[in-house]
């Protein structure tokens, strides 16, 4: 079986694809998509995305996609810790 990713390009660590979800902005607004298959260093976390992914979710906005369902998310303030 072929290796679907190189080694990581930051530490030379073994990438495996996984399906976690990726967080993004899009036009000022706060997303998420889950199960993305990215590769994943085993090493140092770093994620990678083929050309075609990439393009895959940028369709998901472009055509204006309705998602699966909508979910609600605390939003804090960082201040300085006393």
């Amino acid at each position: 079986m072929a290796k679907t990713y190189s080694d990581c390009f930051y530490c030379g660590g073994f990438v495996e694809q996984r399906l976690p979800p990726r967080e993004l902005r899009w036009q000022g607004k706060l997303f998420a998509i889950e199960d993305v298959p990215m590769g994943v260093c085993s090493q140092c976390g770093e994620k990678f995305l083929k050309p075609e992914v990439a393009k895959g979710i940028d369709r998901i906005f472009e055509e204006k996609k309705q998602p699966a369902k909508t979910i609600q998310v605390p939003l804090y303030q960082y201040g300085p810790v006393s």
